[in-house]
């Protein structure tokens, strides 16, 4: 379509000659300079706010690395959109157009911008692509220079697609980066923060209502909001889980071991009530002179409550425990003149284990708290 477009115009047109200048595409080879892949200079770099760009090169797509500091939204790429690329980038690079946008430091090489420009080129067996490198800058503002590379890269990743002119980045996007960064910095979750952050988005390149950009920042001052570095918090979430690993259940025995299981939703506000119940299962599975699994989880939204609420619960749990034996060593002492003792006793000697889902960000498997 574009080559059938091309034959339509007429060099010799002032108007038509400048619009060939734009499309022109060149077919990359191994041998192909950089210079003949990029017809631009460093005036027409996007202006990264946390990034100074260092100049053009080529490299291999085997040896070009994607970064992994992907931001939140993690959108998948349309399927229509992707094969237009690829169609696109059949036909030659357009030498117009900006090359892919690579960090370079000591780190290594990471591509930050552009990895569906990239994909389809891997589709099209590009032995070589163009690049644009950039390194990290210094901005003077201690904020902004502390951040480590893996936060630089999700802020500017969402700059590049806040900047492109399309509608890419909504709103949650931006809420969820800069919360994603303020929790991973384990920065305070204060004005001065949340402003500084935003003002390297590219947040009013995108919206240009002043009431969009306050929507964003209270979604990211919101303390009830969601943070991005918890799971398995929802009961769908949580029933999967408990699906796919038998080694724990809901109320039955394990297919893996036989050990009798239970599952217990624990609560702050609920904490004393929750470790009785799990007291009394332990009880049970002493009765019938059986072993208990109980796995517990959290319906809470940060890191810091559900790490709490774990807590909590085993610490209730011994309290309970010990009140409830050390009425029963009193009672025994006083009932036989202190001439019985009992045995000392922990709630570790209770058959029973307590395990808690994996539901903060870097748990893979269960953690066991007793």
């Amino acid at each position: 379509m574009i080559s059938s477009l091309i034959r339509c115009l007429n060099p010799r047109d002032e108007q038509s000659s400048f619009i060939l200048k734009i499309m022109k595409k060149i077919k990359i080879t191994a041998k192909t300079e950089v210079p003949e892949m990029v017809e631009l200079d460093h005036l027409d770099s996007p202006d990264y706010p946390l990034l100074d760009f260092k100049g053009f090169g080529a490299r291999k797509p085997a040896k070009l690395q994607t970064t992994k500091a992907n931001y939140p939204r993690k959108t998948e790429r349309s399927k229509g959109n992707f094969d237009a690329l690829v169609a696109s980038t059949s036909e030659g690079w357009a030498t117009k157009r900006w090359p892919l946008c690579v960090h370079s430091g000591p780190e290594g090489e990471e591509l930050f911008d552009g990895r569906h420009t990239f994909a389809a080129c891997k589709r099209n067996n590009y032995p070589q692509v163009p690049v644009a490198l950039y390194g990290r800058k210094e901005t003077g503002n201690p904020i902004l220079d502390g951040l480590s590379l893996n936060s630089v890269m999700t802020l500017m990743g969402l700059f590049a697609n806040a900047i492109d002119g399309t509608t890419n980045a909504k709103m949650e996007d931006f809420s969820n980066s800069v919360k994603m960064v303020i929790e991973s910095e384990d920065l305070p979750l204060s004005n001065t923060i949340v402003d500084e952050l935003l003002s390297v988005t590219g947040v009013t390149s995108r919206f240009a209502a002043k009431g969009t950009i306050t929507q964003i920042r209270k979604a990211i001052l919101n303390r009830n909001t969601k943070s991005c570095k918890v799971f398995n918090t929802t009961k769908e979430e949580q029933t999967a889980w408990i699906k796919s690993n038998p080694f724990f259940g809901t109320n039955n025995y394990s297919s893996v071991d036989g050990v009798a299981v239970r599952s217990k939703v624990i609560q702050e506000q609920y904490a004393w009530r929750y470790a009785g119940d799990i007291i009394r299962h332990a009880f049970a599975a002493f009765k019938k002179q059986e072993m208990v699994r109980v796995i517990v989880m959290s319906n809470a939204e940060h890191e810091q409550e559900i790490e709490l609420e774990r807590k909590q619960i085993i610490d209730i749990m011994a309290e309970i425990f010990n009140d409830h034996l050390g009425f029963a060593t009193v009672k025994v002492t006083q009932l036989t003149a202190g001439m019985v003792n009992l045995p000392e006793i922990t709630i570790q000697d209770l058959p029973i284990e307590v395990w808690a889902m994996p539901q903060i960000e870097g748990e893979t498997e269960a953690i066991q708290l007793l």
